[in-house]
């Protein structure tokens, strides 16, 4: 019954994941193209141009949105293997059928770890659903928007929420995949040997390899797990060894992650962007009802037992930890929330609090670690910590939901369903929420960037495919684009509402699916990205616009020779200032939007 219900739920969940983009699909208007993402889109352009390049046979890849001279030295094992398919279905099928295939493959590694916590046939349910659809409070109305990342991340961070990363994210569903292979692996290993222990060093080297954040997520969560095992003395040498084992293999990825950051400026460029968690009020509000519900879930199995005190202590650390971080929150002005010694000092109370609530099952302690030290682990002090939020929702929810099986499974079956129904409506609101979001950006044609369409128009369509025809590399220099608020009858703007950009920001297209280097192409994958956004337009205005100035005649051509640009697109919007095209070169693709002019090569 429970594997069915499995096998259901991801048949289910890969229906949902592809549902939205179906949708985008069949309603591309006469003439578009549909791009296949509606979130994040620039992001996926990233994705994309790594596929492109391992499609047309390349084993590591360039970083295409940057023009600096690269070693081309990243290796990407998702991507490479995504580009083997990509030769057959093309770029955008490829992303889509991974994401939904990986989609459903979550689900039913899901059910392997929720059997090992031993739930009833209802509790079996309960909990796979929840842990599925669970969010926080962004669907309430004084905090759900379409645009934008303030209030509760459960609204904007896909990565963090399973159904939000189903409908958006081939990439994080992978991964997820892979976090939860490990896990499996180390607990298999308390009795089993080499298999499990291949099995998990080998997910952990590709999980190093294609999302290497995760990868140090899991290692702060391990390190919960086996205090909590040595605590309820289960933890054995052997244990503990083949665990090792597994975690060593992320080790070779380790090292050759090190080497490229070495070696490769532009990667290091990459490495270095801030990419900050947000307030930790934004993520107490992403994750409220499942925390709440996990914490009622711990004390109702903390109060009985020999080891009550014990238990109640770690219950007691665990939410002083929490309202500790809320109140230092209050006031946090952005960047880095924690300081090294303050984020030393939160990790080892969670990790204090991991040990203390020690059950006699391994995978509950499993799941109370990753609650507690992936909720601290957000706040690593490093650039990259947003990163870290990977998966968040999951052990809380399943945390909730065993909360919610023990204080429902002696109801009376009619208001046990109709309980069980209420609860999963308000911990999957936002996911609801997330899904007719993901059709409302392909029906206006506007992306969660606000600065990217949905759907190709038909000059990029045909820029893209002029490229494409191209041999050797090819620089292009793009005008950025920029975001068209709405505006209500009186001209003023109407909050949380943008349209189809009238002039988009095309050099992610140009690279995702032509394999162009662009000058400025994406706003962390281009090193000092905002120089680089004003030297475009500055290579492009054939007048001053808002006090910026035109490149002299002088400039532009020692511009176009220092990087190599063969390429300008050009609007066509007779508004904008722009360069004469036919002063930079032939013409050759005039369209109504866009052009792409061929730069003539320097005289000298």
């Amino acid at each position: 019954m429970e594997r069915r219900f499995a096998v259901l739920l991801a048949l289910a969940c890969v229906a949902l994941a592809a549902f939205p983009t179906l949708f985008a699909y069949l309603a591309t208007p006469a003439g578009m193209r549909y791009t296949g993402f509606q979130t994040n889109v620039d992001d996926h352009m990233v994705y994309a141009a790594w596929t492109w390049q391992a499609a047309h046979g390349s084993l590591t890849f360039n970083d295409r949105f940057a023009v600096d001279p690269q070693p081309g030295l990243t290796f990407h094992l998702y991507f490479f293997l995504l580009g083997q398919i990509a030769r057959v279905t093309g770029v955008i099928a490829a992303m889509t059928i991974a994401r939904l295939v990986f989609s459903g493959l979550f689900v039913l590694l899901l059910a392997r770890l929720v059997r090992r916590l031993r739930p009833t046939i209802y509790g079996t349910k309960l909990i796979l659903a929840s842990a599925v659809v669970a969010g926080g409070l962004g669907f309430l109305p004084n905090f759900w928007h379409r645009f934008g990342a303030e209030g509760p991340t459960d609204i904007w961070q896909p990565e963090g929420f399973v159904v939000p990363s189903m409908l958006t994210n081939g990439l994080f569903m992978v991964s997820l995949c892979l976090i939860l292979s490990v896990f499996l692996s180390v607990l298999r290993v308390r009795r089993k040997g080499a298999t499990a222990v291949v099995q998990g060093a080998l997910a952990m080297g590709a999980l190093m390899n294609i999302h290497s954040y995760d990868a140090l997520l899991v290692g702060l969560v391990l390190l919960g797990f086996l205090a909590a095992s040595l605590v309820s003395k289960q933890m054995t040498l052997g244990w503990l060894l083949r665990a090792t084992i597994i975690v060593l293999g992320a080790v070779p990825a380790a090292l050759w992650f090190v080497h490229v950051l070495r070696y490769d400026p532009v990667f290091a460029a990459r490495a270095a962007t801030e990419t900050y968690s947000p307030n930790f009020r934004q993520v107490f509000l992403g994750y409220l009802p499942p925390i709440v519900l996990a914490f009622i879930g711990l004390y109702r199995r903390g109060v009985s037992g020999p080891d009550k005190a014990r238990r109640l202590a770690g219950l007691g650390v665990a939410a002083a930890t929490l309202l500790a971080l809320l109140a230092l929150s209050s006031g946090h002005p952005g960047g880095y929330f924690l300081s090294p010694v303050t984020w030393a000092i939160a990790f080892t109370a969670a990790l204090t609090a991991t040990a203390l609530l020690a059950e006699r099952s391994p995978a509950r302690n499993l799941i109370i670690a990753w609650a507690l030290i992936g909720t601290v682990a957000i706040y690593f002090p490093a650039l990259f910590q947003r990163k870290l939020t990977m998966g968040l929702s999951i052990p809380w929810a399943l945390l909730a939901a065993l909360a919610l099986e023990g204080l429902l499974h002696r109801q009376e079956r009619n208001a046990r369903n109709l309980a069980t129904v209420l609860g999963l409506l308000i911990l999957g609101a936002t996911s609801i929420f997330w899904t007719f979001r993901e059709i409302g950006y392909a029906q206006a044609n506007v992306s969660s960037t606000t600065r990217h369409p949905v759907y190709l128009a038909p000059d990029i369509q045909r820029i893209v495919a002029y490229l494409n025809r191209q041999t050797g590399r090819q620089v292009v220099v793009t005008w950025p684009g920029a975001a068209s608020p709405a505006a209500d009858d009186a001209g003023h703007p109407i909050p949380d509402t943008f349209l189809t950009p009238a002039i988009p920001d095309v050099a992610p297209f140009l690279t995702g699916f032509a394999g162009a280097y662009t000058y400025a192409g994406h706003w962390s994958e281009t090193p000092d990205y905002g120089s680089r956004v004003r030297d475009s337009y500055r290579f492009l205005l054939g007048q001053s616009l808002q006090n910026l100035p035109p490149m002299t005649d002088e400039e532009r051509q020692g511009f176009i020779r220092r990087w190599g640009v063969t390429y300008a697109v050009i609007p066509a919007i007779g508004e904008l200032p722009t360069v004469d095209p036919k002063s930079l070169g032939e013409v050759v693709v005039d369209g109504s939007q866009f052009r792409l002019v061929r730069i003539r090569a320097s005289a000298d």
